[in-house]
């Protein structure tokens, strides 16, 4: 009896890390956790995944992008840029800006 439950037990904690394990990875190898705030400059954005979509010309990327000293993660899906393009960071700038104001609500 006792060496049943102390198998069933060794089976379900051994099933958990294999699931913790598996949903843990992704295709650029950097997960959100390991992202770290002094290595992304403030005003740039670091691409943390690009994948292919359906549609010819549009991807879907996730990136993030240093905020006044917040990470945000955005999930982008659409046609591919340079996250370098000075267009590109003065929109980021913008969305950041408002957000972080609270001006998209009317509030200051």
């Amino acid at each position: 009896m006792i060496r049943t439950v102390t198998t069933l037990v060794l089976l379900a904690i051994l099933a958990l890390a294999t699931e913790s394990f598996a949903q843990s990875s992704n295709s650029s190898g950097k997960s959100t956790d390991e992202i770290n705030i002094a290595n992304i400059p403030e005003g740039s954005i670091i691409v943390l995944s690009t994948e292919d979509t359906d549609v010819p010309g549009y991807v879907h990327q996730r990136y993030a992008y240093n905020c006044f000293g917040t990470t945000q993660l955005v999930d982008y899906y659409g046609s591919a840029f340079d996250p370098k393009d000075a267009s590109v960071l003065s929109r980021e700038r913008g969305i950041c800006v408002r957000q972080h104001f609270n001006l998209d609500d009317g509030q200051q």
